[in-house]
Protein backbone atom coordinates (compact mmCIF):
# COMPACT_ATOMS: atom_id res chain seq x y z
CA UNK A 1 0.00 0.00 0.00
CA UNK A 2 1.31 3.60 -0.77
CA UNK A 3 1.60 6.24 1.41
CA UNK A 4 0.31 9.99 0.39
CA UNK A 5 3.75 10.79 -0.40
CA UNK A 6 4.29 7.72 -2.15
CA UNK A 7 3.14 7.81 -5.59
CA UNK A 8 4.70 11.56 -5.53
CA UNK A 9 8.09 10.14 -4.81
CA UNK A 10 7.12 6.97 -6.68
CA UNK A 11 6.38 9.02 -9.88
CA UNK A 12 9.67 11.27 -9.21
CA UNK A 13 11.78 8.31 -9.60
CA UNK A 14 10.32 7.25 -12.36
CA UNK A 15 10.53 10.40 -14.33
CA UNK A 16 14.65 9.49 -14.37
CA UNK A 17 13.31 6.12 -15.58
CA UNK A 18 11.26 7.42 -18.03
CA UNK A 19 13.38 10.34 -19.12
CA UNK A 20 15.81 7.50 -20.19
CA UNK A 21 12.98 5.59 -22.15
CA UNK A 22 11.81 8.52 -24.21
CA UNK A 23 15.36 10.70 -24.16
CA UNK A 24 16.38 7.29 -25.75
CA UNK A 25 13.40 6.98 -28.21
CA UNK A 26 12.37 10.55 -28.17
CA UNK A 27 13.16 14.05 -29.65
CA UNK A 28 11.86 17.43 -29.79
CA UNK A 29 10.68 18.55 -33.74
CA UNK A 30 9.06 21.35 -35.02
CA UNK A 31 5.10 20.97 -34.58
CA UNK A 32 3.30 21.37 -37.19
CA UNK A 33 0.50 24.25 -37.30
CA UNK A 34 -1.74 22.98 -39.92
CA UNK A 35 -4.62 20.48 -38.62
CA UNK A 36 -2.79 19.25 -35.15
CA UNK A 37 -5.02 17.02 -32.80
CA UNK A 38 -3.71 16.52 -29.20
CA UNK A 39 -4.54 14.09 -26.77
CA UNK A 40 -6.63 15.66 -24.29
CA UNK A 41 -8.22 15.42 -20.85
CA UNK A 42 -10.30 17.48 -18.92
CA UNK A 43 -11.69 17.13 -15.16
CA UNK A 44 -11.62 13.57 -13.71
CA UNK A 45 -8.37 11.97 -15.22
CA UNK A 46 -10.65 8.34 -14.97
CA UNK A 47 -12.57 10.03 -17.89
CA UNK A 48 -9.67 11.28 -20.02
CA UNK A 49 -9.01 9.30 -23.31
CA UNK A 50 -12.08 7.87 -23.77
CA UNK A 51 -13.06 9.77 -26.75
CA UNK A 52 -9.23 8.85 -28.77
CA UNK A 53 -9.77 7.64 -31.91
CA UNK A 54 -9.43 4.36 -31.86
CA UNK A 55 -6.23 2.00 -32.67
CA UNK A 56 -6.33 -0.92 -34.42
CA UNK A 57 -3.34 -2.78 -36.39
CA UNK A 58 -3.23 -1.85 -39.84
CA UNK A 59 -6.05 0.52 -39.77
CA UNK A 60 -4.44 3.57 -37.59
CA UNK A 61 -1.38 5.28 -39.05
CA UNK A 62 1.59 5.97 -36.50
CA UNK A 63 1.30 8.79 -34.13
CA UNK A 64 2.37 9.73 -30.97
CA UNK A 65 -1.20 8.33 -29.13
CA UNK A 66 0.17 5.10 -30.24
CA UNK A 67 2.93 5.88 -28.99
CA UNK A 68 1.41 7.07 -25.61
CA UNK A 69 -0.23 3.48 -26.10
CA UNK A 70 2.60 1.66 -26.27
CA UNK A 71 4.09 3.37 -23.06
CA UNK A 72 1.09 2.14 -21.31
CA UNK A 73 1.86 -1.40 -22.34
CA UNK A 74 5.74 -0.87 -21.32
CA UNK A 75 4.80 0.86 -18.18
CA UNK A 76 2.77 -2.04 -17.58
CA UNK A 77 5.39 -4.50 -18.77
CA UNK A 78 3.17 -5.52 -21.40
CA UNK A 79 6.54 -4.46 -24.19
CA UNK A 80 9.97 -3.43 -24.02
CA UNK A 81 10.98 0.24 -24.01
CA UNK A 82 12.41 -0.76 -27.97
CA UNK A 83 8.75 -1.20 -28.82
CA UNK A 84 7.68 2.38 -28.08
CA UNK A 85 7.68 3.02 -32.15
CA UNK A 86 4.48 4.54 -32.56
CA UNK A 87 3.39 2.00 -35.02
CA UNK A 88 0.49 -0.24 -34.29
CA UNK A 89 1.70 -3.07 -35.46
CA UNK A 90 1.31 -7.18 -34.75
CA UNK A 91 3.40 -6.71 -31.28
CA UNK A 92 1.56 -4.08 -30.01
CA UNK A 93 -1.98 -5.94 -31.13
CA UNK A 94 -1.10 -8.52 -29.10
CA UNK A 95 0.56 -6.93 -26.42
CA UNK A 96 -2.71 -5.32 -26.51
CA UNK A 97 -4.54 -8.44 -26.54
CA UNK A 98 -2.77 -9.57 -23.42
CA UNK A 99 -3.66 -6.83 -21.40
CA UNK A 100 -7.14 -6.63 -22.22
CA UNK A 101 -7.23 -9.70 -21.20
CA UNK A 102 -5.26 -9.69 -17.61
CA UNK A 103 -7.64 -6.85 -17.15
CA UNK A 104 -11.34 -8.31 -17.79
CA UNK A 105 -11.44 -7.07 -20.93
CA UNK A 106 -12.42 -8.04 -24.37
CA UNK A 107 -8.73 -9.27 -26.05
CA UNK A 108 -9.76 -7.37 -29.83
CA UNK A 109 -6.46 -6.20 -29.84
CA UNK A 110 -8.10 -2.51 -30.93
CA UNK A 111 -7.79 -0.26 -28.44
CA UNK A 112 -10.91 1.91 -28.37
CA UNK A 113 -13.46 4.08 -25.57
CA UNK A 114 -13.23 0.93 -22.75
CA UNK A 115 -9.66 0.10 -23.35
CA UNK A 116 -8.55 3.86 -22.94
CA UNK A 117 -10.94 4.25 -19.81
CA UNK A 118 -9.85 1.75 -18.00
CA UNK A 119 -5.90 2.69 -18.38
CA UNK A 120 -6.68 5.93 -17.30
CA UNK A 121 -8.17 4.63 -14.03
CA UNK A 122 -4.44 4.77 -13.27
CA UNK A 123 -4.09 8.07 -14.01
CA UNK A 124 -3.10 10.02 -10.82
CA UNK A 125 -1.78 13.57 -9.55
CA UNK A 126 1.68 13.53 -8.62
CA UNK A 127 2.36 17.08 -8.56
CA UNK A 128 3.88 18.43 -10.81
CA UNK A 129 2.86 15.79 -12.69
CA UNK A 130 0.08 13.77 -14.15
CA UNK A 131 1.45 10.32 -13.68
CA UNK A 132 -0.04 6.57 -15.28
CA UNK A 133 0.64 4.29 -12.48
CA UNK A 134 1.81 1.34 -14.23
CA UNK A 135 2.10 -2.04 -12.94
CA UNK A 136 6.17 -2.12 -13.32
CA UNK A 137 6.62 1.86 -14.01
CA UNK A 138 5.18 5.18 -13.71
CA UNK A 139 4.75 7.52 -16.78
CA UNK A 140 5.12 10.77 -15.96
CA UNK A 141 2.80 12.79 -18.32
CA UNK A 142 1.64 16.63 -17.50
CA UNK A 143 -2.15 17.28 -18.28
CA UNK A 144 -1.52 20.96 -19.59
CA UNK A 145 -3.13 24.20 -21.31
CA UNK A 146 -6.31 23.44 -22.54
CA UNK A 147 -6.09 19.53 -20.87
CA UNK A 148 -3.48 18.70 -23.71
CA UNK A 149 -1.07 15.70 -22.44
CA UNK A 150 2.23 16.08 -22.40
CA UNK A 151 5.16 13.79 -22.45
CA UNK A 152 8.54 13.95 -21.11
CA UNK A 153 10.90 14.71 -24.37
CA UNK A 154 14.55 16.06 -24.74
CA UNK A 155 14.92 17.82 -21.71
CA UNK A 156 11.37 19.01 -22.00
CA UNK A 157 7.09 18.40 -22.37
CA UNK A 158 5.87 17.94 -25.67
CA UNK A 159 2.22 17.90 -26.91
CA UNK A 160 1.31 14.95 -27.83
CA UNK A 161 -0.71 14.26 -31.23
CA UNK A 162 -3.49 12.11 -32.33
CA UNK A 163 -2.80 12.40 -36.04
CA UNK A 164 1.24 12.67 -36.46
CA UNK A 165 4.60 11.60 -35.12
CA UNK A 166 6.63 13.54 -33.49
CA UNK A 167 8.72 11.51 -31.16
CA UNK A 168 12.31 11.09 -32.50
CA UNK A 169 11.98 6.95 -32.40
CA UNK A 170 8.81 7.05 -34.89
CA UNK A 171 10.31 8.93 -37.39
CA UNK A 172 13.08 6.15 -38.66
Amino acid sequence: MNSPGGVGRRAALSAAVCAVVFAATCAASAPSADHATYVTGSGAFADDWSEEPLLEAGRVPRSDLVGLWQAILWADGYLPSSGITCAFDAATSGATRTWQTNHGLGADGIVGAATFGFAARRLVSAPPWTAYRGEKYTLPLLRGRGGVYEVYDAGRFHRLRTNEVTLTSCRH
